[in-house]
């Protein structure tokens, strides 16, 4: 499932998909669903918080998201269900497994691309006369986002960067996982603390750029392999 991601994160980035066959892939990505909606690195095994954010990114950068699991009902709610289940205070990748900083890009980043494909979801089937009469929707608040965010600057260390959990020692991936949550996270809510009591310190004030979530990288660097790799 790995490199299935990172062979769709390439030829999103080229805009060029001529060497995957998308059908095989949105197949063999749907052959690896546990029993409890996640997805599995291979089919058969379990669902894990990396490999479920790689499926659903995969899907994503082939525009087969909503084919896939937003127009399955059940699937996607199960899915919905399985990543909320993982928060702790911060999240876990799989069930009775620790926190780690990581996995707050990994399960938040597969619930922020579900609420931007069901909200578009939903917008279009309020506009058509085969409406199912679902009314349950997606929240933004799904999450304990105070807590989360919280957990995750917890583990911001002296050095200057993340660790995977509080009191470990720093390392890249972590600090850049723990700062695409925190980019991540502004979208979600503007005012995840509430400063009404003047404690907050200058940890709080958090200003990054704006995330493309199925990439992983900045907006503006996406826009940058738009117009560098797309043809006049």
């Amino acid at each position: 499932m790995r490199f299935l991601y990172c062979a769709c994160a390439i030829s999103s980035m080229l805009h060029n998909w001529s060497a995957i066959n998308i059908p095989a892939a949105t197949s063999y990505i749907t052959s690896c669903k546990s029993y409890d909606g996640a997805f599995a690195l291979i089919p058969g095994q379990e669902g894990h918080g990396g490999s479920t954010f790689c499926a659903v990114a995969s899907l994503k950068l082939m525009g087969q998201l909503e084919h896939v699991l937003i127009r399955d009902r059940t699937w996607f709610w199960s899915l919905v269900r399985w990543c909320v289940a993982r928060q702790i205070k911060g999240m876990q990748g799989r069930p009775n497994k620790n926190e780690d900083t990581c996995y707050s890009y990994w399960i938040g980043g597969v619930l922020s691309l579900l609420l931007q494909a069901n909200a578009s979801f939903e917008n279009n089937s309020s506009n058509s006369n085969n409406n199912d009469g679902e009314q349950q929707s997606v929240s933004d608040h799904l999450l304990d986002l105070t807590s989360l965010k919280e957990y995750v600057l917890s583990c911001q260390t002296d050095m200057g960067g993340f660790s995977k959990t509080f009191g470990a020692a720093p390392d890249l991936l972590h600090s850049f996982y723990s700062l695409a949550w925190l980019s991540l996270s502004n979208s979600y809510n503007h005012n995840i603390h509430d400063d009404t009591d003047g404690d907050n310190d200058d940890r709080d004030n958090i200003s990054l750029r704006q995330l493309d979530c199925a990439l992983g990288i900045p907006l503006d660097r996406t826009a940058i392999f738009q117009k560098v790799f797309t043809a006049p």
